[in-house]
């Protein structure tokens, strides 16, 4: 794939999945669908916490440790890491990306972590689909590019 298509389908990451978070309001932040899973502020939360450390193993910078409690908080820190890795992108090439690097689950090209990052999304995106329709929220459009 190349970088300009990739570009393209962080921007489209970026831009429905704050959507999914602006959608549910803050007083139904914390809700939790069952007492086994985590609220959808812990849902966000991880989201965003997961991929500002598991991006470090494509940019080789480490993005600073936040702790999310607030709404703001997980949109602003999500933000964040979204304008760092987009620009990332914006000034790396497809032969960097194919370059090998060790991860916990073995040695990878950053071209399959940035497809094992955005696996990652997807699925919690979909989580939190659920829990706007259980709380009785149309989520937004799907915006994949």
């Amino acid at each position: 794939m190349e970088i300009k298509e990739i570009i393209k389908r962080w921007k489209g990451n970026q831009r429905y999945t704050l959507k999914l978070i602006e959608a549910m309001p803050e007083d139904q932040f914390d809700f939790k669908p069952t007492s086994e899973a985590k609220s959808f502020r812990l849902q966000c939360s991880h989201i965003t916490t997961w991929l500002r450390t598991h991006s470090r193993f494509v940019t080789e910078t480490e993005m600073e440790k936040l702790k999310f409690k607030t709404k703001a908080e997980v949109k602003a820190g999500l933000e964040d890491f979204f304008n760092q890795f987009l620009a990332f992108l914006e000034n790396t090439t497809t032969v960097d990306l194919s370059q090998k690097v060790k991860v916990f689950y073995g040695q990878v090209s950053k071209n399959f972590i940035i497809e094992t990052m955005d696996n990652h999304l997807s699925h919690h995106r979909g989580q939190l689909i659920v829990y706007l329709r259980l709380q009785g929220i149309k989520p937004p459009a799907y915006v994949g590019w």
